[in-house]
């Protein structure tokens, strides 16, 4: 089995800085420089034989429940004719949250309502209802519970890696593509910001598993963009 993991297209919270993060949004839509990277990426997950390189060859497509990307799966899933499947556990770390005067806010996500809305082809779990998706009680979510999140993830793609010639692609977020490599790579539980593999907007990471082995083939690939289009 080959995993590609990607991360989203530039997001409106990406660009903010100390003096606008007041400006941060729960579930940011992507900027329109984000708009043109995940363009470029769909066309070169689906032309990358026409260009002499190795054929991606991808027969399943998950993104989170983040507005972000579900956005940055669209044009993938149009150009490679794939219909994108929700998967709730590989949202970002921390979960939908606001802070406002020192006080912490949680948020639902979006309901199953807004999602089938918006993306009518996307494949949603049960796990998302009308109330949306994220426990909001939790508020930001714990290190811990990301870190618990990342090896459950981690152990289903070994599991699913059995005797598997499936090519998976999941479309997440930075810190969690972050903390997923390291629990594939059994470097979990780790003291926060000791050490992190880093991702740019709409980079991709390459893993096969031989049998239930991963060995990492690249990370953080962005050739499809032009240095004037690549972002942190």
């Amino acid at each position: 089995m080959r995993v590609y993991l990607i991360r989203h297209a530039q997001s409106e919270n990406n660009v903010l800085n100390d003096e606008t993060i007041h400006l941060r949004k729960v579930d940011p839509d992507l900027t329109p420089l984000g708009y043109e990277q995940r363009d470029f990426l769909a066309e070169f997950l689906a032309t990358a034989s026409e260009n002499r390189e190795p054929s991606f060859d991808i027969t399943h497509l998950y993104c989170s429940a983040m507005y972000r990307t579900m956005l940055t799966a669209q044009p993938i899933a149009e150009k490679l004719g794939l219909k994108p499947e929700i998967w709730v556990d590989i949202h970002e770390k921390g979960g939908m949250f606001n802070r406002e005067g020192g006080v912490v806010n949680g948020f639902n996500g979006m309901s199953r309502e807004t999602i089938q809305h918006r993306f009518p082809d996307y494949t949603i779990p049960p796990s998302v209802t009308s109330e949306g998706w994220y426990n909001a009680d939790m508020g930001i979510e714990p290190e811990t519970h990301s870190f618990y999140r990342a090896i459950k993830v981690a152990m289903a793609l070994r599991d699913r890696s059995a005797d598997s010639r499936e090519v998976l692609a999941l479309v997440s977020h930075a810190g969690f593509l972050d903390i997923l490599l390291k629990a594939i790579f059994d470097q979990l539980p780790s003291r926060p910001h000791t050490m992190r593999y880093y991702h740019y907007n709409t980079s991709i990471t390459r893993i096969d598993y031989h049998g239930r082995r991963p060995v990492l083939h690249y990370m953080n690939r962005v050739d499809h963009l032009s240095p004037d289009k690549r972002s942190g």
